[in-house]
């Protein structure tokens, strides 16, 4: 699959890969994934925490999730 059809599926399909992100982004961020919430060796690692990594996550999870669905309401008016 060349770099055209690549964007051409993700501006087809842009609800679908926002919703799907946003889920993983969720469920990582409840289930606490060590990927994602351990903040070891990161920049900035001295700001937040694991607990506000999971906060931060946890809510941009539900954000991506209500406005991905809240786009395909809209096309489908």
């Amino acid at each position: 699959m060349n770099l055209e059809n690549f964007t051409a599926f993700l501006q087809e399909h842009h609800n679908i890969v926002t919703l799907v992100i946003g889920i993983v982004i969720f469920v990582g961020a409840i289930m606490n994934w060590n990927w994602m919430c351990d903040p070891t060796g990161k920049p900035d690692s001295h700001r937040y925490g694991r607990g506000s990594r999971r906060v931060i996550f946890f809510l941009l999870g539900i954000v991506l999730i209500i406005v991905s669905i809240w786009s395909f309401v809209l096309t489908l008016n």
